[in-house]
């Protein structure tokens, strides 16, 4: 078997990437959720409705 048969191609690794960045980033919120670093849907709403309030839409 050749060397190259070996090597993930470059959209695989792109793709275990982008994957392996999800997956941190879910276990980076879990530990924010047990350690009750959250705000509810509610707190979260208010928030996003005065930015998006705040903005202007063009016409």
């Amino acid at each position: 078997m050749e060397a190259d048969a070996m090597t993930p191609s470059s959209p695989t690794a792109t793709v275990l990437k982008t994957e392996e960045a999800i997956i941190e980033e879910i276990e980076r919120g879990l530990a924010d959720i047990k350690a009750g670093r959250t705000v509810s849907h509610e707190a979260a709403m208010k928030v996003l409705r005065k930015i998006i309030d705040a903005e202007t839409w063009p016409d």
